[in-house]
């Protein structure tokens, strides 16, 4: 009796440590530095990690070809101080209001970060976080196209 009774304790104590340790941050989950700010974040997908920074880019494109730029600028960011979130997750994050770098993309450093549930569109079979991780490491080619677009291939 005395040997199963170790055994019990042995997984009891494994499970207990194996669920304790788990480092990611939970989807819906926000990873504060400080007072949160009262402001809207920088929202977009995490698209690329070095050390304790994040580039996040906003998936709205924004229109300047009226002024001579490009008519698809996608707003970006690096922020530093931001350990947690992962490649593929969608994020806001608040910045400590100090100065920010301007050059695309833009840089400055992260003092609120709020992760989103990752969930699949209707229809698909992946997350857009498994969409953008599931080819890592390799090139990944899309082709997107916008709703002109795709209304001309339907009236041909």
């Amino acid at each position: 009796m005395s040997y199963l009774r170790q055994v019990f304790m042995l997984l009891s104590t494994l499970i207990v440590c194996l669920t304790g340790c788990s480092e990611q941050i939970e989807c819906n989950s926000v990873q504060t530095q400080a007072d949160v700010p009262s402001e809207d974040g920088f929202t977009g997908y995490v698209v690329d990690r070095k050390d304790n920074s994040i580039l996040v880019v906003d998936p709205a494109y924004e229109d300047f070809s009226a002024n001579g730029g490009g008519s698809r600028y996608y707003p970006a960011k690096w922020f530093s101080n931001a350990p947690d979130p992962q490649i593929g997750s969608y994020v806001e994050v608040w910045t400590d209001g100090g100065p920010e770098n301007e050059p695309y993309p833009g840089q400055a450093r992260a003092e609120k970060i709020a992760v989103s549930c990752p969930v699949a569109p209707d229809g698909a079979h992946m997350t857009d976080a498994d969409a953008m991780t599931a080819n890592e490491g390799q090139a990944v080619h899309v082709t997107v196209k916008d709703e002109e677009q795709v209304g001309k291939q339907g009236g041909e």
